[in-house]
């Protein structure tokens, strides 16, 4: 399975049994450099093989279904709007502990 990566989400993961629907870094080079000023990550280098969940996507960004009149047909793979740009980062809480000098 596909993990995502954006640090601290546990998207296909073993672990982590929920589905969650991947989206794999855009061709067009200036989008995935915003993507890559957008996901806080130091180390991140885009491959084709690195991808990022659907959790990280404002759902306004996100197509779920082809439609055409009263039609709707639920994509089996989900699309992103075209300039779509991940905005939503849950921060870990190793990350918050040592940020704010948190105790147990």
């Amino acid at each position: 399975m596909v993990k995502c990566c954006v640090v601290g989400c546990t998207s296909g993961y073993k672990s982590n049994t929920e589905k969650v629907h991947q989206f794999c870094v855009p061709k067009n080079e200036d989008l995935r450099i915003k993507w890559g000023k957008a996901i806080p990550r130091k180390d991140l280098v885009f491959t084709k093989n690195t991808y990022v969940c659907a959790k990280h996507f404002n759902e306004k960004d996100i197509i779920k279904f082809w439609s055409s009149g009263d039609v709707k047909i639920p994509y089996k793979q989900w699309r992103l709007v075209e300039g779509a740009i991940p905005t939503m980062f849950m921060v870990p809480r190793i990350f918050l502990k040592n940020m704010f000098n948190l105790e147990k």
